[in-house]
């Protein structure tokens, strides 16, 4: 995906490439497009709407662009777009509507935005430098049918989730936070089940919190709804004396597409995204230092992962009891996720991966050292491990996984060239020999895909990861 550099200012990851067939709307002249009495829809599969063009229409009045059904599936906002008039954009596609530069809304307009309207598998996606700004709270944000109330503060946000229980809510601009001093406590308590928070691509940046005392540190206590489409950028928490994440403390719900960089400080549970997670963490990625003391459960992602974690990534470094470069332990699942972050734990095994594997692990793999414990997992005792790989180097322990109580891997792989773990015996600390376990050399592990990786999962190409097998769902930069 992203290159590091680029992570400040770069939207949330989305699962899978947009197909070939969409409406892109961008500085190329307009072509197999047909704008009538405000509507514009595609005469042929590639189609073209000229962002000037476009602007030039709402200066006058409402506008729909439409994907036409089965001409294209998708519509691509490929450069920026800004009016001031009163109008009304609407965007509507048969999958995703994707937005990969600003859409401003300077004036009182209004956003329409559908998607999977008649298709299915789409979402709405921000790429790039893409995001949806409002310079007028009283404008109008609908999506999906679903109007949303636009803030531009935190404590306006935490205002409005408080007397809206089943409302949505939209952050209508990057909000720097550093405005605010330093928080001594979450700065929201909970968003509801039926609450929303969309991010439109944004950034909370500069979000510091610290307290000596017992209270958690996190943008949010529990989320029972949903949180999307949001980044914070270079958060700076300390909790010495209790748990700490960037975004949420407790996730029961669905977190997707979001960002975290910065530093996070925690003595129990620290996470860049949640400490503790029994929900859906999707298409995200952070990167963060986290670092735990005492019995920490520490991970980039998650400390204590009791849900799923899908399609996302991790840099950085963490520290603690139970450090791993996704989640300190794992009780649920892990799929199709990657991280090069540094793992130090503290008196126990660390992993690439996770620290403490109760769960499933699939598709997936660790490029950052680690330092005592296995490539990939610390300690294993989950019921299984399938199509993983690591190549980081390992100071002590097994070239995958540092102790297998379980013995459930399959089709898994080291690099015994770049893990420091030359022996063929050891892909496990402990027990040598372990079954489901190989490895290979360097040259083996970009000369094909290994046994038992999905070629609709697993891409290979020398320009891409160093010639390591990818993710097709999150290909590193």
């Amino acid at each position: 995906m992203r290159a590091v550099e680029l992570l400040m200012t770069a939207a949330a990851v989305r699962a899978s490439g947009t197909a070939q067939a969409d409406v892109t709307i961008s500085t190329k002249p307009t072509q197999n497009m047909s704008c009538q009495a405000g509507v514009c829809s595609p005469t042929a599969q590639k189609a073209a709407l000229n962002v000037n063009d476009l602007a030039g229409m709402l200066a006058s009045g409402d506008v729909t662009v439409n994907s036409g059904g089965s001409l294209a599936k998708n519509i691509v906002v490929k450069d920026a777009l800004s009016w001031t008039a009163t109008s009304r954009l609407t965007l509507d596609a048969n999958q995703s509507v994707e937005i990969d530069k600003p859409v401003t809304v300077a004036g009182t307009g209004a956003i329409t935005i559908t998607y999977n309207d008649g298709g299915s598998g789409g979402d709405l996606l921000f790429e790039g430098k893409g995001n949806a700004t409002f310079w007028d709270l009283s404008s109008s944000l609908v999506i999906n049918s679903n109007s949303y109330i636009l803030v531009k503060k935190l404590r306006d946000l935490k205002k409005a989730i408080a007397a809206n229980p089943t409302g949505f809510f939209a952050l209508a601009a990057n909000y720097n936070a550093q405005k605010d001093g330093t928080y001594s406590k979450t700065v929201i308590h909970t968003v509801g089940v039926n609450q929303t928070i969309e991010g439109l691509g944004n950034q909370i940046q500069n979000l510091t919190m610290a307290s000596t005392a017992h209270p958690v540190l996190a943008l949010i206590k529990d989320n029972r709804g949903t949180i999307r489409d949001l980044g914070l950028t270079n958060v700076n928490i300390n909790a010495p004396n209790s748990g700490a994440a960037g975004l949420v403390i407790f996730n029961e719900q669905q977190i997707s597409n979001v960002y975290v960089s910065g530093t996070i400080a925690a003595a129990d549970q620290a996470a860049g995204i949640a400490a503790q997670s029994i929900g859906t963490i999707a298409n995200s990625h952070v990167a963060v230092n986290v670092s735990g003391t005492d019995d920490a459960l520490t991970g980039p992602i998650s400390g204590d992962n009791g849900g799923l974690i899908q399609a996302s990534y991790a840099m950085g470094a963490v520290t603690g009891s139970y450090a791993g470069g996704i989640a300190g332990i794992n009780g649920g699942t892990i799929s199709q996720c990657y991280s090069a972050a540094a793992v130090t734990p503290i008196g126990r095994q660390g992993g690439g991966l996770v620290g403490q594997n109760d769960g499933v692990i699939t598709n997936s793999y660790a490029t950052g050292q680690v330092n005592g414990g296995g490539g990939a997992i610390g300690t294993n005792g989950g019921s299984s491990i399938a199509a993983i790989y690591s190549t980081g180097f390992v100071n002590s322990g097994g070239g995958l996984v540092g102790v297998d109580e379980a013995q459930t891997f399959s089709n898994s792989y080291w690099d015994l060239d770049t893990s420091g773990i030359s022996n063929p015996h050891q892909g496990a600390g402990t027990p040598p020999d372990d079954p489901g376990i190989t490895g290979l050399t360097d040259d083996q592990l970009k000369s094909g895909l290994p046994e038992g990786f999905d070629a609709k999962i697993w891409g290979q190409k020398q320009s891409i990861n160093g010639g390591y097998p990818y993710l097709r769902a999150i290909p590193p930069s």
